[in-house]
């Protein structure tokens, strides 16, 4: 399965050489690519858009449980249905609420067991300003059930222009709640993480980069086509 999870992720940066803000919609008729990486492990999506609120999605993500590298990882994978709940198009910005939904498989030291997850994201933005929530929630048969909570607040240093890069300067709050169900994972989540970081933004790609207070780096990506 890690060979697997290293040719997807592979294959999606050698697409790479082409996302406005990272939600989990597009355009009509369009994809993205994202990956995420921090201390929760390695996520890897790609999304397609089918309609104006609806988008499938294929998810894998390999989880590192805080405080035990390598002392219960595991991976999953499988597909997931991402909708737009409800839009505000407001003068001088938007506000957006999706829900995420999904079912596969996880890969617990070459045993196979069934998974969901389920997310949840809210966010407001303007042309100077950022603000969202986030929640995800994951059970994997007798390995893990997690709770994930994300907040963000971030400010433009200048008026976003889609054919300039745009420059983000943001903070982000997490809080990862986890129930290992399996022997072998140990460790235990810090109650809350802090991480500033760095979005940098030119037409439809996303790039961000971060450092948390517990010495974690975060590295994302976004590519929209």
């Amino acid at each position: 399965m890690r060979g697997c999870l290293a040719l997807l992720g592979l294959w999606l940066v050698l697409l790479l050489p082409t996302a406005g803000a990272a939600k989990p919609l597009s355009y009509v008729g369009g994809m993205m690519l994202m990956q995420e990486n921090d201390a929760g492990g390695h996520t890897v999506g790609i999304d397609y858009t089918f309609h104006p609120n609806w988008a499938l999605a294929v998810h894998a993500q390999r989880h590192v449980p805080y405080g035990a590298p390598g002392g219960g990882n595991f991976n999953v994978i499988g597909p997931q249905i991402n909708t737009l709940i409800k839009r505000w198009n407001l003068p001088d910005g938007q506000g957006n609420i999706f829900g995420m939904l999904g079912a596969g498989t996880a890969i617990d030291r070459g045993d196979m067991r069934g998974a969901g997850w389920a997310g949840f994201l809210a966010d407001y933005e303007t042309r100077r300003i950022f603000l969202s929530y986030e929640l995800r929630l994951m059970i994997a048969d007798k390995v893990e059930k997690s709770a994930w909570q994300r907040a963000r607040a971030g400010w433009a240093t200048a008026p976003v222009d889609l054919e300039k890069t745009s420059v983000w300067l943001m903070v982000q709050v997490d809080r990862r709640d986890q129930k290992h169900l399996a022997a072998h994972h140990t460790g235990n989540a810090p109650a809350t993480e802090i991480t500033p970081l760095l979005r940098l933004m030119y037409r439809s790609f996303l790039m961000e980069a971060g450092v948390s207070h517990r010495g974690h780096v975060m590295f994302n990506w976004v590519k929209q086509f």
